[in-house]
C-alpha cells in the first residue's frame, strides 16, 4: 500500500491548496479496484474489480467517466464525483459540494 501512495503522490494532477492532489481517472481506477474505503462514521465500501460496489444498504455500481468516479444505486440517478488523493486517503468532491473522504486499503 505504501507504493501505491507513492505511486499516486508522484503522478501528474492538479495539487490543491489544502495539500490533496485530484486524481485522473486512470489513477482513480488504479486507486479504487478491488480496495475499500472507510470512511470516518465507520462505513465501510468496497469497489470490487468487476464494477460492483457495496457497503451498508446494499450493492451498486462505480465506474470512470473521464476524470470522475461514478456510482450508482438501486433506483437512483448516478453520482460523479472528483477525486483527490493525500496518499493515505481518498475524498470524493461531487457537484453539489458535498465532500466526504476516508481512508484506504486493499481486500
Amino acid at each position: 500500500m505504501r507504493e501505491l501512495a507513492m505511486i499516486l503522490m508522484l503522478w501528474p494532477g492538479v495539487v490543491l491548496a489544502d495539500g490533496w492532489q485530484q486524481l485522473t481517472g486512470d489513477q482513480i481506477a488504479d486507486a479504487l479496484t478491488s480496495r475499500l474505503v472507510v470512511f470516518p462514521d465507520g462505513v465501510a465500501q468496497y469497489f470490487l474489480d468487476d464494477g460492483r460496489t457495496v457497503r451498508a444498504g446494499g450493492w451498486g455500481e462505480w465506474r470512470v467517466d473521464g476524470d470522475l468516479y461514478c456510482e450508482i444505486w438501486s433506483g437512483k440517478r448516478p453520482i460523479c464525483a472528483q477525486v483527490d488523493s493525500d496518499g493515505p486517503g481518498l475524498r470524493f468532491r461531487e457537484d453539489s459540494g458535498f465532500t466526504r473522504a476516508g481512508s484506504y486499503g486493499d481486500l
